[in-house]
């Protein structure tokens, strides 16, 4: 083969040398890159899940203020229904408190010292912020105004809740039959 033919040809395109020049060195670039490459498509598609991510909190996050001060509100409201766990004349005046609303007699109440082991420390649901009061109290009346009792109970502010709830036939009283109640109720307390 004749070189001198190929120099000839080469200037008589000058510009396809140069672009074919300029495309070997691309291919080179492009090889040479290619580790490269690949990290930084991992790295925008990561960008812009992170991108979808906070353009879906900016539009949940609309009226986030008005619903921080709704909860704040009723935190406080719930801080300031807690019994507390040394105060144990006010708690029990506080159940001898709905005998009269429900027409019963509460004969024992009893508060024990220790917080039910399901809402303890280890325990299924416990509680990080509160503890809870464990009571047990003995009720007579007729079974409507025992009811009354449980609805009065539900009904107040300090949250309480009947775990046990144990019914005998007691003595006949005027105006009909005497019922005994057992209940086991627990109420949210401030932490120990």
């Amino acid at each position: 083969m004749n070189f001198s033919v190929i120099i000839d040809k080469l200037r008589q395109y000058p510009v396809a040398v140069i672009c074919a020049v300029i495309l070997l060195l691309l291919v080179f670039i492009v090889f040479l890159r290619s580790s490269v490459t690949s990290e930084l498509s991992v790295q925008e598609s990561d960008l812009n899940s992170r991108i979808r991510t906070i353009s879906e909190n900016i539009k949940n996050a609309k009226g986030l203020k008005q619903d921080t001060e709704k909860l704040d509100a009723m935190v406080e409201q719930i801080d300031l229904s807690l019994f507390n766990r040394y105060e144990r004349a006010i708690n029990i005046n506080f159940f001898y408190g709905l005998e009269d609303m429900a027409g019963v007699v509460i004969s024992n109440i009893g508060q024990l010292s220790e917080s039910d082991a399901i809402y303890a420390k280890g325990g299924a649901r416990k509680l990080e912020l509160y503890s809870t009061l464990v009571y047990n109290i003995n009720v007579s009346g007729s079974f409507s105004n025992i009811l009354k009792f449980l609805y009065e109970l539900d009904r107040v502010d300090p949250l309480i809740r009947v775990t046990e709830f144990n019914v005998s036939r007691g003595g006949d009283v005027l105006g009909g039959a005497n019922v005994d109640a057992r209940l086991r109720v627990l109420v949210l307390a401030k932490k120990d």
